[in-house]
């Protein structure tokens, strides 16, 4: 008797442990349904081809070369695999009525590209896609950096200054020595690895440390950064407007780290890694 009670206890232990297994099962799968029908966002951070508004920039802007041309051309092939419904972009313009009456013209064949990320890159994935329109990401960034670099000049916090720039150039150069050695779209790639992003954003975190106990400078500098990139991600987000939505937004690769964070911590958003269609 105590032999078919100990049978029947471990057949039941079994039981339940493959319902529990089955419904944990069922749940993860209704999950990932549900991840699938949100809409996708990608954000492909940027050395500026043209812009040289940056701590340090990268010396590598030359993209009118034969050799660059194809590149550029092999890189927008590849963003096509994602299929983007939508392109947003940061530059060089300042309004989506001017940004979109250029973008017009290339489509009717009257605009020669300018050498900037959007031109060379949204431009002509938009057309390859038959997009008839682009989007603008950009808001403005509202931080009192010049005035934090001055202060630290003025109080002797050159260790911070030059652990700042001494960062900046790391990246930018290895930026450099990989679009030369290899390709534009493998520069683009490393810098969209995590590593590179977070090397960016350490360049932020020295900055917040600018300041004493009664100036605050440096933090009050990065807290306005953070605030610049909300508004970043608030105009992503409304330009979102169904389920199906795949949006490339094609911005400054200084801001991927709070831009992908905001993206993947929304209930209605799914963070997708570009590096995945580029590598």
């Amino acid at each position: 008797m105590g032999r078919q009670i100990w049978i029947l206890q471990c057949v039941l232990a079994a039981s339940l442990v493959f319902f529990s297994c089955k419904k944990g099962k069922v749940q993860e799968n209704e999950a990932h349904e549900k991840e699938e029908t949100l809409p996708q966002v990608a954000v492909m951070g940027m050395l500026h081809f043209v812009s040289k508004n940056n701590t340090v920039s990268q010396e590598f802007t030359h993209v009118q070369g034969k050799r660059r041309q194809k590149e550029i051309k092999e890189l927008v092939t590849l963003l096509a695999g994602y299929k983007p419904t939508k392109i947003a972009v940061e530059r060089p313009y300042r309004s989506e009525a001017e940004l979109n009456k250029q973008y017009g013209k290339y489509l009717d064949g009257d605009y020669t590209l300018t050498d900037e990320e959007t031109d060379q890159i949204a431009f002509r994935l938009g057309k390859m896609l038959g997009h008839k329109k682009l989007y603008l990401a950009y808001a403005p960034v509202e931080y009192a950096f010049d005035a934090a670099v001055d202060y630290a000049r003025k109080n002797g916090q050159y260790a911070i200054m030059d652990s700042i720039v001494s960062n900046a150039k790391k990246l930018a150069q290895r930026y450099d020595d990989i679009a030369r050695d290899s390709s534009i779209k493998d520069a683009i790639v490393y810098l969209n690895t995590q590593e590179a992003i977070d090397q960016n954003h350490y360049g932020y975190q020295l900055l917040s440390q600018i300041g004493d106990r009664e100036n605050t400078i440096g933090a009050q500098a990065m807290g306005d950064w953070y605030t610049s990139n909300v508004r970043i991600f608030e105009n992503i987000r409304k330009m979102i407007n169904r389920p199906s939505d795949r949006v490339l937004v094609i911005y400054g690769q200084g801001h991927c780290k709070l831009l992908n964070q905001l993206i993947d911590d929304s209930p209605q958003l799914r963070l997708v890694s570009i590096n995945d269609y580029l590598e």
